[in-house]
């Protein structure tokens, strides 16, 4: 949902993910990736660097443009601030925190005119109708009730990043006390290879926002319950207080809708279903799936049952509004694509025909296979150690004018950093000066080699001891040879 940004903070979002992500550019390089104009990048470095701190746009006129990070920072914090400057998700925090809300008090609040007001509803109705979520005129928010509840959860928790930060300090707390209450007694229920409940701050503010939603009257309908609610019901003091602070009662109703997320893995083959499908085909063509990477990459599957099940249960949760801006999913298959590329097209391959007939939106098909693709890779082990193997090979010749111990380190040094992806070969004195043996090599690491014609052989002048230096020039030559491999197998998909 990055569009319910303006264009002017969509531009400077992309400048910034691009820094992100890249050492120097130069502002025609920026153009080139961005779109745009170089007079007007120049002005957005110069707003976000007003906005950014603890963060900083570096500029050089022999460089370019480099984003300075800071250690404590991490790329969440990038699309909080853009969240948090946005006139939209400010309208929305407003409508949603307090439905009673009308148009003027709307309109003061936000520094707007009734027009400029209009203008961002329709906007945002535009925007929220393929999630069948709607405004009404009076302010409310009516719809798809799990969509509605997901929009927000993602909303507030890519903006705040913890509920901490949303100064609801005693509506977390008793949040926090009917969780742990929850899990205490429903233990031996959860279904542990179900991993979401571990995002205690993304479920904090799941909880947070389906009590919102109670309050406003918008419930789902009761079904069977698979949780017992007991201990929370029986505590009067508990109830008490949550009668205090969010206005309703802590009933069956409530909670069943509290913790109706907890229910999607009891509700598989219903889910499957409602997409025209059944969980046994789904089960089958995802089983076959593993099969086919098991055979292919000759490895086992000790969990084969559990990493089903986990595939299952988050791509239909991944159905629906599930992130704005930060899409964790999609960023972990881009950063697998550039040293795995032939095993993330061939599994986007594999899921896209696997979920081809389901009855969902394209934008959420597309999201459940970055999800599965994370998924098989996060929790099948013996896949993830194949995936690590180096995609390349770099022969090095090592050619120093130093004692053969302090040699044998610095291969020792190359091969254990770059994880073997260098096989360094330390060459006689003898064989030092024929050129016929290493042009066998793909690069030559010297202090001193009188380079003579070794065609496409790489000369790597390097010092003598394994440093800074060192490690940056055999990692440029590595990234460039990942380069030549990609254009290469793009000109052969071509």
């Amino acid at each position: 949902m990055k569009q319910l940004l303006t264009k002017q903070s969509l531009r400077q979002l992309a400048l910034l993910e691009l820094l992100w992500s890249n050492e120097w550019l130069t502002i025609a390089e920026i153009v080139k990736k961005i779109g745009g104009v170089e007079k007007t990048i120049r002005t957005d470095i110069k707003q976000l660097n007003e906005i950014i701190e603890p963060l900083k746009i570096e500029t050089s006129v022999k460089y370019g443009v480099f984003l300075s990070k800071d250690l404590g920072v991490s790329k969440s914090y990038v699309y909080s601030l853009f969240l948090q400057k946005s006139v939209e998700c400010q309208m929305l925090e407003m409508i949603f925190i307090n439905p009673m809300m009308k148009r003027g008090e709307l309109c003061d609040q936000l520094f707007i005119s009734e027009t400029q007001l209009n203008r961002l509803h329709n906007k945002m109705n535009i925007l929220m109708k393929k999630y069948e979520i709607k405004i009404t005129n009076d302010l409310k928010l009516i719809g798809h009730e799990k969509n509605i509840r997901k929009l927000f959860s993602s909303l507030f928790y890519e903006k705040y990043l913890s509920p901490d930060l949303l100064f609801k300090t005693e509506e977390f707390q008793l949040i926090d006390t009917v969780l742990d209450i929850f899990y205490k007694q429903n233990k031996e229920k959860m279904v542990m290879d179900d991993q979401h409940h571990f995002l205690l701050n993304k479920m904090r503010m799941r909880l947070w926002v389906a009590a919102y939603r109670c309050k406003s009257s918008s419930f789902f309908k009761q079904e069977e319950d698979y949780f017992n609610y007991s201990m929370i019901t029986g505590d009067r003091e508990l109830n008490k207080r949550w009668q205090a602070v969010f206005g309703i009662e802590l009933s069956e109703e409530v909670l069943f809708n509290l913790f109706e997320y907890f229910h999607a893995p009891f509700k598989l083959n219903e889910r499957c279903l409602q997409l025209g499908t059944s969980q046994s085909i789904l089960q089958t063509r995802l089983e076959n799936l593993i099969l086919e990477v098991s055979y292919e990459f000759k490895i086992k599957c000790q969990n084969k049952t559990a990493l089903l099940q986990a595939v299952m249960w988050r791509i239909f949760r991944t159905i629906g509004p599930t992130h704005i801006l930060n899409n964790v999913e999609e960023d972990f298959v881009c950063e697998l694509m550039n040293d795995r590329q032939d095993i993330v097209l061939n599994l986007k391959a594999k899921f896209s025909e696997i979920y081809d007939d389901l009855t969902v939106h394209s934008l959420d098909k597309k999201n459940m296979i970055y999800q599965s693709i994370y998924t098989l890779v996060s929790q099948w082990s013996e896949f993830r150690s194949e995936i690590r193997k180096p995609t390349i090979k770099i022969h090095a010749a090592l050619l120093l004018d130093a004692p053969a111990g302090h040699l044998k380190m610095l291969k020792e040094e190359i091969e254990y950093h770059f994880r073997n992806t260098y096989e360094v070969d330390i060459l006689l004195p003898i064989a030092q000066n024929s050129v016929n043996q290493l042009k066998h090599y793909d690069c030559v690491l010297t202090n001193g080699f009188n380079t003579g014609d070794l065609g496409d052989v790489k000369i790597i002048g390097v010092p003598n001891y394994f440093g800074e230096e060192f490690v940056k020039k055999l990692h440029h030559f590595l990234i460039n040879k990942k380069e030549e491999l990609h254009v290469f197998r793009k000109n052969i998909l071509i």
